[in-house]
């Protein structure tokens, strides 16, 4: 323990001694400050204020600089009259400003060791105590039931399954269960952010943020099913069709988070191309949708963030899709790459593209063909889309959104092409 004790009130040089004792009593000041302000606001009784903050961080300094024996005495003193406090308290019942006391007191310790990260963590705790009418409306007014349980969910995934799922595949480069695992958890929070960004954003960006929502779900699908409102002349063809392609956004936005997932190689390669297709496909969206803000769109405060069953169907998908491509590559070699991938992506272009990146990296003997099957499945998959377009909205559907459907992804393709 004396190895981690580096200083001592005997051996430290005075002007360093000043310098903890002001940073100890600065970060003391501030927080009981905070607390100071609170007490007087909400007319509250608490034991603590202004000054004893400030004797709270330095008596941590004071104490572990004597020895770390004297410190823990110390730490034991302040834990108890906190919950000396909490004894006495009748109107009042909750233990924060007990708690910000105790971490008040081992913040004056830190000083010792670590000035900046001491204050650092004065100033979170103070930010903390600051919060609590906003943290306190997000809790109980802002944050509906499902979408706690679903955020809930998120994070068990993300900070329970992923470190205990084994990082090994199973069948050459495929059949990862953690890289499944992750996919699956970046599909489900980047729903999630566009559900809180439709939740932020005004009603009159609706229609784009829900078109931008869905899209991470199932492009393919909002498409169609915005065309299905335009042949029932529920919606314009124009504003729909700016909307379907807001959709297209997210399935290249999707692409490069799976695609960082399995390669940074690859990320590289296809980042810059994909960015400008991405720039294209959001001018020409918003060119179509600049009447969509004359149009009444109500968002639902009370829906889910995220589908889980799709986003487990989307990963499955992506998970066999990959199977199916590597198995017809170890069998017909690039032509049964060329010919899965084309396939493939007519109805899923994600795994198509997941399969592709997860064989090899770019600069290889094996780069060329992968190239060559990631141009034609984007190529294949914008012509589905497009005769989705047509066969769900109709001609005037299907004219506003086929150009940009080809063009952008066309020059996605000639890009890739050139980045080689």
């Amino acid at each position: 323990m004396n190895d981690v004790i580096t200083l001592s009130l005997q051996d430290t040089p005075f002007n360093q001694l000043i310098m903890i004792f002001a940073v100890s009593l600065g970060c003391g000041l501030l927080i009981g400050l905070e607390r100071e302000r609170s007490k007087g606001k909400h007319k509250s009784k608490t034991f603590a204020g202004f000054r004893t903050f400030a004797i709270a961080a330095l008596l941590g300094t004071l104490c572990f600089l004597f020895n770390f024996v004297i410190g823990i005495v110390g730490a034991l003193l302040v834990g108890a009259m906190s919950i000396a406090s909490l004894k006495n308290q009748q109107e009042d019942p909750g233990v924060t400003t007990e708690l910000a006391f105790i971490m008040t007191y081992f913040i004056g310790a830190v000083c010792i060791w670590n000035i900046t990260l001491a204050a650092g963590l004065a100033v979170l705790l103070t930010i903390l105590l600051m919060a609590k009418e906003s943290l306190h409306g997000i809790a109980n007014q802002w944050i509906s039931e499902n979408e706690l349980r679903d955020g809930v969910l998120l994070l068990s995934l993300v900070l329970i399954g992923l470190p205990l799922v084994p990082d090994q595949a199973f069948w050459g480069p495929v059949l990862n269960p953690y890289t499944i695992l992750k996919l699956l958890s970046l599909i489900l929070f980047v729903q999630a952010l566009a559900h809180i960004a439709k939740r932020l954003l005004s009603s009159k960006n609706a229609l784009a943020l829900s078109s931008l929502a869905s899209g991470f779900v199932s492009s393919t699908a909002t498409v169609a099913n915005l065309g299905m409102e335009v042949r029932n002349k529920n919606a314009d063809p124009i504003v729909n069709a700016g909307a379907a392609l807001m959709s297209c956004i997210s399935t290249l936005i999707q692409m490069l988070i799976i695609v960082a997932s399995i390669s940074f190689a690859w990320l590289k390669l296809i980042f810059l191309p994909t960015l400008i297709a991405i720039v294209i496909l959001f001018i020409w969206s918003w060119y179509l949708m600049r009447r969509s803000d004359t149009i009444d769109h109500v968002i639902d405060t009370d829906s889910k963030m995220f589908s889980f069953k799709n986003a487990v169907i989307i990963t499955l998908a992506l998970s066999g899709i990959q199977v199916a491509i590597y198995a017809l590559n170890l069998w017909l070699g690039s032509t049964g790459l060329i010919l899965g991938t084309v396939i493939a992506s007519l109805f899923e272009i994600h795994a198509a593209i997941a399969a592709i990146v997860v064989q090899g990296e770019p600069g290889t003997a094996q780069s060329m063909p992968l190239l060559i099957a990631l141009m034609v499945g984007l190529l294949a998959h914008s012509i589905s889309k497009s005769i989705n377009a047509g066969l769900t909205g109709g001609y005037r559907y299907a004219l506003a959104f086929v150009p940009a459907q080809i063009v952008h992804m066309g020059i996605l393709a000639i890009l890739l092409w050139f980045e080689i």
